[in-house]
């Protein structure tokens, strides 16, 4: 085989290779049809702290970790919220609202309604929720675990997440 020949398998190769990674990354975005809720996820709270000066609200640092291959579908916190990915990559799209964006310690920059993005690690996610009414999904894009951590201000007698329907009606 000629060195040209060797070449041009080699940038075929890679570009099946780079298509296969991109529908595997399609592929783990919520399906269409998906039961409102998380798949796969779980998470811990690692410490709070109850706020003196907004009484009835906490402060809490969590850590969420997405599976491969889970996702959680169409979602708010009545909260306002900051995550960070800590290792792995997360698919994430805002449906409604506002959320800023702050890549690997940047500037913040507002994110587009309905566009899928991919976070990567140091890739941090804010909103408040009591100003603008967030939705969002959220998708491990990764072969193994994909780790948030979350600073979260919340109403200590309301829901954490309330998952909505196609509608963006609340689902119990």
């Amino acid at each position: 085989m000629s060195r040209r020949q060797i070449s041009i398998t080699l940038l075929v190769a890679l570009l099946l290779g780079s298509t296969m990674v991109g529908a595997i990354a399609r592929n783990a975005q919520v399906p269409d049809d998906a039961t409102p809720g998380a798949e796969g996820v779980a998470g811990v709270i690692l410490g709070g702290v109850d706020s003196a000066v907004a009484p009835g609200y906490r402060l809490v640092l969590a850590e969420l970790v997405f599976e491969p291959g889970t996702y959680a579908t169409e979602h708010f916190h009545p909260t306002a919220i900051v995550f960070c990915v800590q290792s792995g990559q997360l698919g994430f799209a805002i449906h409604e609202g506002e959320a800023m964006i702050t890549r690997d310690g940047g500037e913040p920059e507002p994110i587009a309604l309905d566009t899928d993005m991919t976070l990567e690690p140091r890739d941090c996610v804010a909103f408040d929720h009591f100003a603008a009414h967030t939705t969002h999904t959220g998708w491990n894009l990764s072969d193994g675990p994909t780790v948030l951590w979350e600073a979260r201000f919340f109403k200590t007698d309301g829901p954490f997440t309330t998952f909505v329907d196609e509608h963006g009606t609340p689902v119990p």
